[in-house]
């Protein structure tokens, strides 16, 4: 349930929107309630039941939208009000209470957007024409003496236009080249990738296959060297015997002679 402080905000909002949205009239109160608003923001926070965090963030936005509105229409050229008007950010409709939401004065912050940028285009386009809206029958009447003049502003904002298009077109195919080539290059770093991994998976089963091969062939060279080993062993204790044999045979055969 709303506090009392947050109903008379919500309903000075609806009120703002409602003179934003009929900006035709020139209502100069809507800067002072703009800034009424913003100090009612302030007492919001500090309230003993303050909105939720939600609806602040949209009271904020919305308060926001309104300054930036009323700055755009201080703005002295239509050109620049355009633009100022692009970059208004409009924010969603507040929760407002039921009698207020039956209003049909009531205008979001999108319908101001779409009213003040529309009201924005007419504008410019009335200064590149020439036209003037203090006298609509003598507008009538200088637009039929001066057709031709108007013809070619016409003309020129239709090449500025036409141009506009051709600059959007050309750096949309430079993006797309852009994307297709980033594109390329990714499935061919891809690859690359790919076979260097496939490659060092060859490199490491070729070196455990001769790690293997190379500890099996030490086994055999240790074996094939105690073998050598132990046959040298023999023939030595066997040339030994033998001598020891021959010596022995040799002192029978040839005894000392007293």
């Amino acid at each position: 349930m709303p506090s009392r402080l947050e109903i008379n905000f919500q309903r000075l909002l609806a009120r703002c929107e409602t003179m934003a949205g009929d900006k035709d009239r020139g209502d100069w109160r809507l800067e002072k309630y703009v800034c009424a608003l913003q100090d009612k923001i302030a007492e919001l926070k500090k309230a003993p039941s303050p909105p939720t965090d939600e609806n602040m963030t949209e009271y904020n936005k919305k308060v926001e939208f309104l300054k930036g509105l009323i700055q755009a229409e201080k703005l002295s050229s239509p050109s620049e009000k355009a633009q100022a008007g692009q970059l208004l950010a409009p924010a969603k409709s507040a929760t407002l209470p039921d009698h207020t939401k039956s209003s049909a004065l009531t205008s979001t912050s999108k319908e101001i957007h779409l009213k003040a940028e529309s009201r924005y285009t007419n504008e410019m386009r009335k200064e590149l024409l020439g036209e003037d809206d203090s006298s609509p029958v003598e507008n009538g009447i200088r637009h039929r003496r001066k057709h031709d003049e108007m013809g070619s502003s016409t003309e020129d904002l239709d090449a500025v236009l036409q141009h506009h298009n051709s600059m959007q077109e050309k750096l949309a195919e430079d993006m797309l080249s852009l994307t297709r080539s980033l594109k390329h290059n990714t499935v061919v770093a891809g690859n690359i990738i790919q076979d260097d991994n496939r490659k060092l998976e060859d490199t490491l089963k070729l070196a455990d296959t001769n790690y293997d091969k190379l500890k099996v062939e030490s086994e055999r060279l240790e074996a094939h060297t105690k073998r050598a080993c132990n046959w040298w062993l023999w023939g030595a204790l066997a040339a030994v015997c033998m001598t020891f044999l021959w010596m022995i045979l040799f002192i029978r055969l040839f005894p000392k002679r007293s």
